[in-house]
């Protein structure tokens, strides 16, 4: 089923409340990366906010998972564990509470250092 379906048909001007048993999970083959879609939903086609979560020691999906057009800013927030952004040939390791502001367009990723799950915010901007 196409991710656009799940939000289709929702009414415009009105508030839309989503509780975390109901959110809609995106997984991805060959990484234990799960997002679960926020509130937000799709807006233009584009999934504007998510709950990305990430086994221990593990990496999440690279660019080419998800497309994202340059200009594009996405916030990255982490907000359980220690993990690593990169991003355009850098690598900037991050704690709970950090966050990273990078233009969407370009090679970016990340991976989990700890031994606990890790989990980010996700939310693009524009």
């Amino acid at each position: 089923m196409p991710i656009a379906t799940l939000f289709d048909g929702q009414p415009a001007g009105r508030m839309q409340v989503s509780r975390k048993k109901d959110y809609p999970v995106v997984t991805f083959d060959g990484s234990s990366e799960r997002w679960s879609v926020l509130g937000a939903g799709l807006f233009e086609g584009k999934i504007r906010a998510v709950v990305s979560t990430l086994d221990a020691r593990s990496k999440g999906v690279t660019t080419e998972s998800v497309v994202i057009k340059p200009g594009q800013m996405k916030l990255f927030y982490v907000l359980d564990g220690t993990v690593v952004l990169h991003y355009n040939g850098d690598r900037q390791t991050l704690e709970s509470g950090d966050s990273a502001l990078l233009d969407g367009g370009a090679p970016h990723g990340w991976e989990n250092l700890g031994t606990k799950k890790a989990r980010v915010l996700w939310v693009i901007l524009g």
